[in-house]
């Protein structure tokens, strides 16, 4: 009996076993308080506090009399007249205020509701100006923001100093100021950087923003050399960049409003041309000052060499990065314009064509070889990303320079293993690899873009397990071009890899747009959905509206390999397939479609 009920106590689950492991993750699975909460919190400590602070008034009349005698003998009798200063000294929020001074609590509850309170006008300023913030921009001015949370802690710990307390609180006070206008400028630079030219019905509102953070800059800046007598010289300087760069961002945001109105909407092309050298200026600047500024916090440290000093130097190298990224990426740019230039010629297209890449009118564009127009910057912009029609998909030419893969890095690579014997010890192995380039600080300065052979085939086979349909040598050439298993996965979902090609090449087929017969069969096979549980819904709504016919097989294409593709697709994937084919012949016969029919497509 002893041993059956000890079988049935090891047979029985384990439960409320807590550990410490188990109470870190519960704590990491709790939900961070948002913003609206975080104010409402504030505002009730601070309701509290002032509670507090009318009952210490009212049960304790005789500190009253004690506080103004407190203000009397203060500093501030060098800066007011006496009787100014006894008419202040006198008043009950001049005492509150100096009770506050001499209670460290109170400071702390202040200081956070001084930050509540420039969230709530944020909130209600975000919310006048811009309305909803899309998904990307919440998540980019949450992650600026944590940035800028992150490195404010960094810099009061070096600046301020572990037994310097006092000093802290001016510095929070002038980081909740840029704090707070790092936002705004934030969400105003993803707002002209995913919209149109056109600043729209909210552009008056935008424009009056950026007038009002860019007016705060400069005030920001007069008061730093107002008081620069009173100021350490390196103090100083970290505050002028903090004012400059938010001058700048702000000047480049007001730009940017005026280049959008109506007044300059009869030339779009010099607008653009202004806004891209705005921009490319203005990025440059700002991380040009950046840099600078925390090579100056690295090596102007008053506390020496310290692990901060690690957390500045990554910051140099983002800052370094995004300098010659940014200078690479011009000169790519500037690549392809000047190949536009010479390779497209200029025509106007009619009084309703539009742009498809800008959605406004075409006017005076570039034509392709396969008859669509662009604007100059537009086509610019969409072949720095895509070598390939914007609308039928069709392959255009690039710069050569962009054609040609960059040379691989010599470099070698050392790895240290560690078995985990160690006498009579035994400790978890490892392994450590050290890749060295060209240069000493290559592993620093840039990042290795190059894969040999097992790494692109272990890349290659990542994909294939989610597209078998593609071939592996289609997916490693690739991954050569991209160097990333992410953007060859974009690829083929967009139809670059694989599939259009497949339509492309089958211009002498007797009817290369159908689905059940010929070789579109293997490119449309990239459509196909082998999870059942993803498409229910559609796979019911799909069999109600088309009739699945079986499938065909192919004169010229495998007897044995596509008979038994064929035979492994369910009705829902048929269905899906005749319903691609009805659209394709849809957009075909439709006035979209003209060059397509031109070429034979029917």
């Amino acid at each position: 009996m002893q041993a059956i009920s000890l079988l049935g106590e090891m047979d029985r689950p384990r439960r409320n076993n807590h550990t410490g492991f188990s109470s870190v993750l519960r704590l990491s699975r709790t939900p961070f308080p948002s913003l609206t909460s975080y104010i409402v919190i504030s505002f009730c400590i601070s309701l509290i506090a002032l509670a507090n602070i009318v009952s210490v008034f009212k049960s304790q009349p005789e500190i009253k009399s004690l506080l103004q005698e407190e203000i009397l003998n203060s500093s501030l009798t060098s800066t007011y007249d006496p009787k100014d200063l006894e008419y202040l000294s006198s008043l009950t929020v001049v005492q509150a205020v100096q009770y506050i001074k001499g209670n460290s609590p109170l400071i702390w509850v202040s200081i956070n509701t001084y930050f509540a309170v420039l969230a709530l006008i944020a909130k209600f300023v975000t919310k006048l100006t811009f309305k909803e913030l899309t998904r990307q921009e919440e998540i980019v001015v949450r992650h600026g923001f944590l940035s800028f949370l992150m490195f404010s802690i960094v810099f009061l710990s070096v600046v301020a100093g572990a037994h310097q307390s006092h000093r802290i609180l001016p510095w929070l006070v002038w980081f909740g100021i840029i704090g707070f206008m790092t936002v705004l400028h934030d969400i105003a630079y993803q707002r002209f950087k995913f919209v149109s030219t056109s600043a729209g019905s909210s552009g008056g509102r935008l424009s009056w923003l950026c007038f009002s953070l860019f007016a705060l800059s400069v005030f920001l800046i007069m008061l730093v050399i107002r008081f620069h007598d009173q100021i350490n010289i390196s103090h100083m300087l970290f505050l002028l960049v903090d004012a400059t760069l938010s001058l700048l961002r702000s000047l480049h945001g007001l730009l940017r409003c005026l280049s959008s109105s109506e007044r300059f909407a009869r030339s779009p092309d010099a607008v653009r041309h202004f806004n891209y050298w705005l921009d490319l200026s203005v990025t440059l600047a700002t991380d040009t000052i950046q840099l600078f500024n925390y090579i100056h916090l690295m090596f102007m440290s008053p506390l020496g060499f310290n692990i901060t000093c690690f957390f500045f130097f990554y910051h140099i190298k983002n800052a370094y990065n995004s300098i010659v990224n940014t200078l690479t990426r011009h000169h790519k740019h500037n690549q392809i314009f000047l190949h536009i230039q010479s390779t497209y010629p200029n025509e106007v297209a009619e009084d309703r064509d539009l742009c498809i890449v800008c959605w406004e009118k075409l006017g005076l564009s570039r034509r392709l070889p396969c008859g669509h127009q662009f604007h100059d910057w537009c086509l610019m912009w969409w072949l720095a990303q895509d070598g390939s029609c914007p609308t039928c998909r069709r392959a255009v030419s690039a710069p050569p320079p962009m054609n040609q893969p960059p040379p691989p890095s010599p470099g070698s690579t050392t790895t240290f293993r560690f078995g985990g014997g160690f006498g009579f010890l035994r400790l978890p192995s490892f392994s450590i690899e050290f890749s060295t380039g060209s240069t000493a600080l290559n592993p620093f300065l840039r990042r290795q873009t190059q894969h040999d052979d097992s790494q692109l085939t272990g890349m290659a086979n990542q994909v294939n397990e989610m597209f078998p349909q593609i071939p592996v040598e289609t997916i490693i050439e690739d991954l050569r071009v991209t160097g990333s298993t992410q953007a060859t996965i974009e690829n083929i979902l967009e139809g670059r890899v694989g599939f259009m090609a497949g339509i492309m090449g089958n211009d002498d087929d007797e009817h290369p747009w159908r689905v059940n017969g010929g070789a579109g069969d293997n490119d449309d096979l990239l459509f196909d959905d082998d999870d059942d549980s993803s498409g229910e819904d559609a796979a019911s709504s799909s069999d109600s509206a088309f009739t699945p016919s079986p499938p065909q097989r192919s004169a010229s294409g495998d007897p044995t390999g596509s008979s038994t593709a064929e035979e492994d697709l369910t009705p829902y994937q048929i269905a899906k397939r005749e319903m691609i084919a009805l659209h394709r012949r849809r957009y075909i016969e439709s006035e979209k479609g003209r060059d397509l029919r031109e070429r034979g497509y029917q």
